[in-house]
């Protein structure tokens, strides 16, 4: 089957014969690929929503795999028992949502050796999270899809190898949470989406800039300040992609 670009960049990440859950399943499109292309025999497919659940069990029984993909009505890692997913994988939401949904199940969490997250915003709050709760970030990446990004995060429990712990929160990256809302990883191999990325977001920074020139308060005079030295910091991040100079 032909999968969205975002979903078989994540399938990428899948570890070959582990047990999977797909947390927000939606159509349960991945967990088909996953059984359909043999990397996984097993997989189980969460989802909270009524008419997703149903879309996902539809799906399942037109290619004929209930034997193989377990869909599960359920909120978060709430679906699962500990130890029964080695990799769990969760796409399509905010990077907030994301993280409360890993920090309301620490028993199902502590069993988990590889996260595969697809957050839609919110990266950065989601990094930090991972970082100060026992995860290293194993690799990041980018898609570009029906006009928008989509970052992908890898993420293992652990103290991380020691040549990748510059990268994952004890030292040069760490020094600001800028470097998590972009992503250490990306900006360590120079994701080749990754000038594009940041260009879009200075854009977006930039309206908020001058939508906030009006405003006399200096709490808003604040803000301003704050999206002027983070529009600043993605630049230089930049110029140092496009060099051979290290930030």
């Amino acid at each position: 089957m032909k999968l969205p670009e975002r979903l078989a960049r994540i399938a990428v990440y899948v570890t070959p014969g582990a047990a999977v859950a797909d947390i927000g399943t939606d159509h349960a499109l991945l967990p088909v690929y996953l059984v359909k292309e043999e990397i996984c025999q097993k997989v189980i497919a969460g989802e909270l929503h009524p008419g997703p659940l149903q879309a996902a069990k539809s799906t399942v029984a037109f290619y004929g795999l209930g034997n193989q993909i377990d869909v599960r009505a359920g909120n978060g890692l709430q679906v699962l028992r500990p130890g029964e997913a080695d990799v769990i994988a969760i796409a399509g939401m905010g990077g907030a949502k994301i993280r409360d949904i890993l920090q309301a199940c620490p028993s199902v969490l502590k069993e988990v050796k590889r996260l595969i997250l697809q957050p839609l915003g919110g990266s950065g709050i989601l990094r930090t999270w991972l970082l100060s709760n026992g995860w290293f970030l194993t690799d990041e990446d980018l898609v570009f899809e029906g006009g928008r990004f989509y970052e992908i995060i890898v993420s293992q429990p652990g103290v991380p190898p020691e040549e990748n712990k510059k990268n994952s929160g004890d030292g040069h990256y760490f020094e600001s949470e800028l470097y998590l809302e972009i992503g250490p990883k990306l900006i360590e191999k120079k994701h080749p989406l990754l000038i594009s990325f940041l260009e879009k977001q200075i854009q977006e920074m930039e309206n908020v800039v001058k939508a906030l020139e009006r405003a006399r308060t200096p709490a808003a005079r604040q803000m301003q300040c704050n999206w002027i030295k983070k529009i600043e910091f993605f630049k230089k991040v930049i110029a140092c992609q496009l060099s051979a100079k290290p930030l």
